[in-house]
């Protein structure tokens, strides 16, 4: 359980400019240091570290994920772990794997409960909030997904769906918390249509964020390397929707 209220006094001024550029634009750019707390460098480390441990996604594509979720009652600050943690995508959004409730191993407590994410999930409600795209008069539903794209020379690792696309979630974060050096790809796109790209954003910087909407169309492309070691891109997507 956590309360949002808690947090709130921290939260930085800059949310009322994220969540406007977000409606105006459909997307939006969030640095780093907008969610580094004076403990940063070594708090990310210790969640970095975490991602060692993520189980393969059972559709493939090179991924290792984990899921959890936090329900947030109609005209609440406190965010309610959610028991139940099936995962749904309609084929309207996923054409790749939607359709079916799919199944993945719980976020670790060490993950979800650290400073840092409690952190960032909490910040993020309060930029969710300026933007209306829940209806908070309703049930809330966070749903935070940690995923690792682990490549090889031999074998990339990709997205699902691949290519451009809108989530069934209205509102998506997409929290960067590394990038390998030797990683190829991994570039985020932005459209207005499947027909024209308009933005290819980088994230390099543990914490980096580029939030979503349903505006726009995304994507991001396949992750490769040419080291013999692999390589790996780390993200955790913190999501926003009705049930």
């Amino acid at each position: 359980m956590v309360q949002v209220s808690d947090v709130q006094k921290q939260v930085k001024p800059d949310i009322f400019n994220y969540a406007s550029f977000l409606l105006e634009n459909g997307y939006s750019y969030i640095p780093a240091d907008f969610y580094q707390q004076k403990t940063e460098n070594t708090a990310v480390r210790e969640l970095q570290t975490t991602y060692d441990a993520l189980n393969a996604d059972p559709k493939g594509g090179g991924r290792y994920r984990a899921h959890s979720r936090y329900i947030l009652a109609p005209n609440s600050d406190t965010l309610e772990l959610d028991p139940d943690n099936g995962y749904f995508q309609s084929k309207e959004y996923n054409y790749d794997d939607g359709g079916t409730v799919r199944q993945f191993e719980k976020i670790s407590d060490e993950f979800l409960l650290h400073p840092v994410t409690q952190y960032m999930i909490n910040t993020n409600v309060e930029i969710a909030r300026q933007t209306d795209l829940v209806d908070w008069e309703k049930e809330v539903i966070v749903g935070l997904h940690q995923i690792r794209y682990h490549v090889t020379p031999d074998a990339p690792s990709y997205s699902s769906p691949i290519w451009l696309h809108r989530d069934d979630e209205p509102l998506v974060f997409v929290h960067l918390f590394k990038l390998s050096e030797d990683a190829i790809g991994g570039d985020n796109l932005i459209a207005p249509s499947v027909k024209q790209i308009d933005k290819v954003l980088r994230l390099t910087n543990p914490l980096e964020t580029i939030a979503l909407g349903q505006k726009v169309f995304h994507a991001v492309t396949p992750v490769g390397t040419a080291n013999e070691d692999g390589a790996h891109r780390d993200i955790l997507l913190v999501t926003f929707s009705n049930r």
